[in-house]
């Protein structure tokens, strides 16, 4: 870690990510309330984040080469100042008086064009800045710092919006988003040699072909998506559980989605302390333990057991997400890195965006507790199956080292 606190570069990216993770809990914390309080409906709640990730999963399919392509540094200064820009719409609409439903649906549109641009750049850097035997150390660290983030986040939030204003909050979004930006310009990007450019469809094919014939990539992205799945579906359903189900406040929705973070920073930090020989059994197990999480909280009468619930099945996701993060950047060839995780979010964002639909929709028919089972009876089986089937037992084998390969 000492040799990382020297790194300028992964000091930038670690303050670059951590500040706009603040904002964008802030940010989503506000839309998901204005919808709702606008609305009082879970469908347009699950409207609003299917708009977002159905103009994400487009944007996903055409970008991943130009990744690769252009300055990742670049990519992630300007987005992160575009979205700060964008958050002051609402805002506006707000001190006039004349927000309305529609004009937050376009907000959200505008934030899936741009979100696809940033997370494969981010993944795709740090790479290029630490050394091959940092990166579980540094994923490890901004992972963490990243939920710290969105553990104060939705507290802070919570407060704000309860007791002061919405608008205020909105204001701090947008000065931290901009902030992010000066902070990530400070990164010395290093850049190797650049393949002579190609057509789009040639890049696009070879990134995809490169993570379909890697049987450990493929699946660990499966199991990634039956998380987004649930993932989807509690968008939907949170606010209504917290308020409707558990009869509590903005504030209470607060805490409750600080739970998660606070667990993922544990799970964190508990990462290097877990001496498992078997990683299937490690990463499986964890999703497993996350998933009986979720029928816990459809069986749940407490706001305050809610929270406890939420932090466990946050400890559980860091350790298998953060394994998952490594694997796939150790095996994954840098020159084909925001190709092949372009990819790889094409699957979560579906993944995503069909959790979302299933939540808006059988949320109305079903009611809340119901989809809590639902989800996390999926995610237990998956988990279940990888760890008891002998066909993935890959998962336990060390990975080869494609990159000397390239």
């Amino acid at each position: 870690m000492n040799s990382l606190l020297k790194n300028r570069s992964f000091i930038s990216v670690w303050l670059g990510n951590g500040v706009p993770e603040l904002g964008g809990a802030f940010g989503t914390f506000c839309m998901s309330i204005l919808v709702y309080r606008l609305t009082g409906s879970p469908f347009a709640l699950g409207s609003m984040w299917i708009l977002y990730y159905a103009t994400s999963l487009i944007l996903q399919l055409i970008i991943g080469p130009y990744i690769d392509r252009w300055s990742r540094k670049w990519i992630m200064v300007l987005t992160q100042w575009t979205r700060g820009i964008i958050f002051l719409l609402p805002l506006l609409a707000l001190a006039m008086g004349q927000l309305e439903v529609w004009q937050l649906y376009g907000v959200q549109i505008l934030i899936g064009i741009i979100t696809p641009l940033y997370v494969p750049a981010n993944q795709a850097i740090t790479p290029t800045i630490v050394n091959k035997e940092q990166l579980a150390t540094a994923n490890g660290y901004l992972e963490s710092t990243v939920r710290v983030m969105t553990v104060v986040a939705p507290i802070g939030a919570g407060v704000v919006v309860q007791y002061l204003s919405v608008e205020l909050t909105l204001a701090m979004v947008s000065t931290l988003l901009l902030l992010s930006g000066f902070l990530i310009l400070q990164v010395q990007e290093k850049r190797g040699p650049r393949d002579i450019r190609k057509p789009w469809i040639q890049e696009f094919v070879e990134g995809t072909s490169f993570f379909f014939t890697q049987k450990m990539i493929v699946w660990l992205g499966i199991f990634v998506g039956f998380v987004q799945l649930g993932v989807g579906v509690t968008i939907v359903i949170r606010i209504p559980y917290i308020i409707d189900v558990l009869s509590g406040t903005e504030f209470h929705y607060g805490l409750f989605l600080a739970g998660f973070p606070i667990g993922y920073v544990i799970g964190t930090l508990l990462i290097g302390y877990i001496k498992i020989n078997s990683r299937r059994l490690l990463m499986l197990g964890a999703l497993f333990i996350g998933g009986m999480t979720f029928i816990a909280l459809g069986l749940n009468h407490s706001i305050y057991l809610a929270i406890f619930t939420e932090s466990i099945g946050g400890v559980m996701m860091a350790i298998f997400s953060i394994h998952n993060i490594t694997l796939v950047q150790q095996v994954v060839p840098n020159r084909l890195m925001g190709k092949v995780v372009s990819v790889r979010m094409l699957i979560v964002r579906g993944a995503m965006l069909l959790g979302l639909m299933m939540g808006s929709v059988f949320s109305e028919l079903y009611g809340i507790r119901p989809m809590y089972f639902m989800i996390g009876g999926i995610i237990c089986l998956t988990s279940l199956l990888g760890i008891l089937l002998p066909y993935f037992k890959f998962i336990d084998e060390k990975p080869h080292d494609e990159k000397l390969a390239s």
